[in-house]
């Protein structure tokens, strides 16, 4: 959003551009702020471009299409300076933010996409939601989704179509499907199809039995999802009615199984410069005892494996431990240990028996590390904390509190989501000397 002031009071402007001078309409007084609605441009920006995508401005898929890519790289790394400026109270000129890392071509880069259902007339058709609206935007492509999802989506709507199945209604809570969700890999040309239901229901199922027809569906499955309000789209158990329980991922030299209902990363290629990152801020030597907390299904630990003596790592999603172990076995990797549970907890046990780590990977949810557990880094002074984050004001924040016992060594921006206002960042962080 850009930031206008009127009245003293900051106005924030969706698509717009420093620099550029607009017309707006005050949407909302919140107080000590206003939101407001671009209605027209006096003078543009020289960093504004045509949006690619004619849905832009209405679906709120997308924030930055207006923007050159270039410019969108600047933007995000001005956030993260921006966030270090509210948030952190020491001296930011001892470390450097450096330059957000891109990618070469920022489109077509979404492995897998889930998606609400609607009927328009008699087709069966799918949207996206209006920014900070639950009105929904029907879109026959999205240009962030690789072409192997689009294609097969193209077609299950055509075919769901043309069998005249109930689609769900949020007005008046009836019909059935509310959710279409596909993840494909362009390199194994397999689609995974799952069909998120308010309630079983046997003609319908029997129809979702035909999507396995579709050119390149490897999985058809189905859940059932009844809860308006619940914010999971797949919430409950997977029912897998076709073809394969899970299909293959890769990222670098390493093999997944996927279920549909198992996490794995929405952008494959620049998950890879994440992790490269990560191993170049730990600089291993191949001596390193190695702890992945929030670990997920294991894949940043498993991809230093080889550079490392032993990686452990803790999650209290005990699908995703079952997942990462079931990984590790794939890939014959077994210097990789996989604990469910508390994380202070499961490292009190791991000092007991003699298990001292070097490194410390964090990669928490969008809220942060918790309070007690920055403590308990703090006391137990670890040489290297690598911080992964998908929030700037929760990771600054963070390290803000970090401060007292770990200098920030440098704060690497990366562009995991194109075209979108989210940014990742790796923050090197180390242990300061002890007299």
């Amino acid at each position: 959003e850009g930031i206008a002031y009127y009245k003293r009071k900051a106005v924030f402007v969706p698509y717009t551009i420093p620099g550029e001078e607009v017309e707006v309409e005050i949407i909302k007084d919140y107080g000590n702020y206003y939101s407001g609605k671009l209605i027209d441009i006096k003078k543009l920006s020289l960093e504004r471009v045509k949006p690619n995508c004619p849905y832009f401005g209405e679906c709120g898929g997308c924030q930055l299409q207006h923007m050159k890519y270039d410019y969108q790289l600047k933007a995000k790394k001005d956030l993260l300076q921006e966030s270090f400026d509210k948030y952190f109270d020491s001296n930011k000129n001892k470390f450097q933010i450096l330059d957000t890392i891109g990618m070469d071509n920022p489109w077509g880069y979404r492995n897998k996409t889930q998606l609400p259902t609607r009927h328009d007339g008699e087709k069966v058709v799918v949207g996206m939601y209006a920014m900070d609206s639950n009105y929904l935007i029907y879109i026959d492509k999205c240009l962030l989704e690789n072409e192997l999802i689009t294609k097969a989506m193209k077609d299950i709507l055509a075919y769901l179509s043309k069998a005249q199945i109930n689609v769900y209604n949020p007005r008046s809570r009836s019909g059935n499907l509310r959710y279409i969700v596909l993840r494909g890999f362009p390199e194994i040309k397999e689609v995974q199809a799952t069909f998120v239901l308010c309630e079983e229901e046997s003609r319908l199922i029997k129809i979702l039995h035909g999507i396995k027809n579709i050119p390149n569906i490897a999985t058809v499955a189905y859940t059932i999802n009844n809860d308006p309000k619940n914010v999971e789209i797949i919430a409950n158990k997977v029912i897998v009615i076709e073809g394969k329980e899970k299909i293959k991922g890769k990222l670098n030299d390493l093999n997944f199984e996927i279920s549909p209902n198992a996490f794995f990363q929405l952008n494959t290629k620049q998950t890879t410069v994440l992790y490269d990152e990560i191993r170049k801020a730990i600089n291993p030597k191949g001596d390193e005892n190695v702890l992945d907390l929030y670990c997920g299904i294991g894949s940043i630990g498993m991809s230093l494996a080889k550079s490392v003596k032993e990686v452990r790592g803790i999650d209290i999603n005990i699908d995703s431990i079952n997942d990462a172990r079931d990984f590790s076995k794939l890939n014959g990797i077994k210097n990789c240990k996989y604990y469910c549970g508390n994380i202070i907890k499961n490292l009190e046990e791991f000092k007991n028996e003699g298990f001292n780590a070097d490194v410390v990977i964090i990669d928490p949810p969008r809220k942060g590390v918790e309070l007690q557990l920055l403590n308990y880094f703090q006391k137990a002074k670890f040489k290297k904390i690598v911080y992964v984050s998908c929030n700037p004001s929760t990771l600054v924040k963070n390290l803000n509190h970090l401060q007292k016992e770990y200098t920030i060594s440098f704060v690497q921006p990366i562009d995991m989501f194109p075209m979108t206002s989210h940014v990742e960042t790796v923050v090197l962080l180390t242990l300061k000397s002890t007299k």
